[in-house]
């Protein structure tokens, strides 16, 4: 139970789950905003042309903020994730743990379970400032569908924080971390912009809070089985891996 609770204390002292929550938030009473200004500017910077911009709705608010939150989120999540996983970057420290700490799985389970727990908390943050300044700006939208949304964007978070415990196993610099999380994130990317069918891709869960604006969620359980199996499966080799590791 230490554990728990140092690793929660660290997340409030270092002000990552402030970062976390400041992200997120600013995201989710941002995009409604520039999506609902957005013809208007769109106007202004013509320069006297003649453009037609189609009336923004409500999804359209909702699309902005899950991509969003796809790309610009998931990026600040994998980098606090980094800085609280890293074991080893600083050896005293590592040494103070492992001295204190014998099993690997305490040693790493604590540090992925609280990043993970704060990244939903300042989603779950987000995404209801979203809803409330959709729903100031634009009216009525489809609540069930952002809330399965929501659940999807936590399992991919789960999904990334995953691939950072992986690669902490391997590097001990955070910026290496974070270098190697992210281009593992890019390849997802590029691989379900190529592939002809990548329902089963995890990066598919990034902004299934867009996708559901438009879609049921039966064509993703493909890719939200692939992301469950996968976290766990680079969690396990992880924690096995950091455990053995020596300073």
């Amino acid at each position: 139970m230490g554990s728990w609770r140092l690793e929660w204390t660290r997340m409030l002292r270092t002000r990552r789950l402030l970062a976390l929550v400041a992200t997120f938030v600013i995201l989710g009473f941002g995009m409604p905003v520039l999506t609902y200004f957005l013809p208007d500017l769109i106007k202004s910077g013509a320069s006297g042309l003649q453009v037609t911009v189609e009336q923004q709705t409500a999804a359209d608010a909702l699309r902005g903020f899950a991509g969003n939150v796809g790309q610009l989120g998931t990026l600040v999540v994998a980098v606090v994730a980094a800085a609280s996983v890293t074991l080893d970057g600083n050896v005293m420290l590592a040494r103070f743990y492992r001295s204190r700490i014998h099993s690997s799985s305490a040693l790493v389970l604590p540090r992925y379970a609280v990043v993970t727990a704060a990244s939903v908390v300042a989603l779950t943050l987000g995404t209801l400032a979203a809803a409330y300044e959709t729903r100031v700006l634009f009216g009525g939208f489809s609540a069930g569908a952002v809330a399965v949304g929501l659940v999807l964007q936590f399992t991919w978070l789960c999904f990334v924080t995953a691939i950072v415990v992986l690669f902490a196993s391997v590097l001990r610099s955070v910026v290496g971390v974070v270098g190697a999380a992210i281009a593992v994130l890019l390849a997802l990317a590029l691989l379900g912009s190529v592939l002809p069918d990548a329902s089963w891709l995890p990066s598919r869960l990034a902004a299934s809070g867009a996708v559901l604006l438009d879609h049921a969620a039966g064509n993703l359980w493909h890719a939200v089985v692939t992301t469950v199996v996968a976290a766990a499966a680079m969690l396990a080799v992880g924690v096995r891996r950091l455990g053995r590791r020596e300073l």
